[in-house]
């Protein structure tokens, strides 16, 4: 398991419900990270497109563990409980993780 602390950056669109469910992780997990809003243009997106090979967000940079550029938020939530979980279970997805993510 790696540091605390990690150096974790994430791009993200204040409204976009999957990046409200990694958000929702990063804090559940008491982890510190660099918020860094895109445009909501996909086509202004460039820095998003060259961390990661594609314009859509959430897109996770773990400068500890060497991941430059993480997309996919059921991905990402997964791998931060896995590698910053202490054994917690990631909250769960689908219909019920959007109800959570969207009144909790």
């Amino acid at each position: 398991m790696s540091e605390r602390n990690p150096d974790l950056v994430l791009y993200e669109l204040q409204s976009c419900p999957y990046c409200a469910k990694v958000r929702r992780a990063l804090s559940d997990l008491d982890l510190s990270y660099e918020s860094r809003s895109v445009p909501s243009s996909r086509s202004q997106r460039s820095e998003v497109y060259e961390v990661s090979g594609q314009y859509q967000v959430p897109v996770l940079v773990d400068r500890t563990n060497g991941i430059e550029g993480m997309p996919e938020s059921d991905d990402i939530v997964e791998y931060l409980y896995e590698e910053y979980g202490d054994g917690q279970s990631p909250p769960p997805s689908g219909v019920i993780g959007r109800l959570l993510s969207v009144f909790f």
